[in-house]
């Protein structure tokens, strides 16, 4: 019984311990740097016209030159989607008394901001799975299953184009036929 206590006791010092490794300092900022560092100053313009490009050199059939822009596209979609959400970390951050108080007034301006993200969530999941379709046409089948799995693990219900054709091009890859 001893034993347990201490195994017991044990355990709890661990949990305590590892609780405390994990205070986050609110002042690092060096995620949000490295990511600046990484893709530059993104803009929504800038953003739109690469998904031009990427559909121009998918549609064409071009999948070798579209690869590395859709790499680079879906990152600054991502990104770009980050930023905006952050718009709304203040109301999201809020406890649920705090937002019932809050205004609808002051709510209906951050409808557009939440919805515009989530568009760019949606590009960035379609040009994952895109990304996983065009290393299958040139081949890389052992590439294309983590950018296909991904893909399908963010994809929406509602993206259902994107969703049977990610979901038919990994089964391609694993040459599973259903009848």
């Amino acid at each position: 019984m001893k034993n347990f206590l201490m195994l017991g006791l044990l355990l709890l010092m661990t949990v305590i311990i590892a609780q405390e490794s994990k205070i986050v300092d609110p002042f690092d900022l060096s995620a949000s740097t490295s990511k600046v560092n990484e893709l530059g100053l993104i803009t929504q313009p800038e953003v739109d016209a690469m998904e031009v490009k990427v559909k121009e050199l998918f549609n064409a059939g071009d999948y070798k030159a579209a690869l590395p822009v859709l790499i680079e596209y879906s990152k600054k979609a991502n990104w770009l989607a980050n930023l905006i959400s952050a718009n709304l970390d203040p109301y999201y951050g809020a406890s649920y008394d705090e937002k019932k108080s809050f205004s609808y007034l002051k709510l209906k301006p951050l409808i557009p901001l939440e919805t515009l993200a989530n568009d760019y969530k949606k590009k960035r999941n379609i040009a994952l799975a895109m990304q996983g379709e065009c290393l299958l046409k040139i081949g890389d089948k052992k590439g294309a299953i983590p950018v296909l799995l991904k893909a399908l693990d963010l994809i929406s219900i509602d993206e259902d184009v994107w969703w049977v054709r990610t979901r038919n091009n990994l089964l391609e890859i694993i040459e599973v036929k259903v009848n």
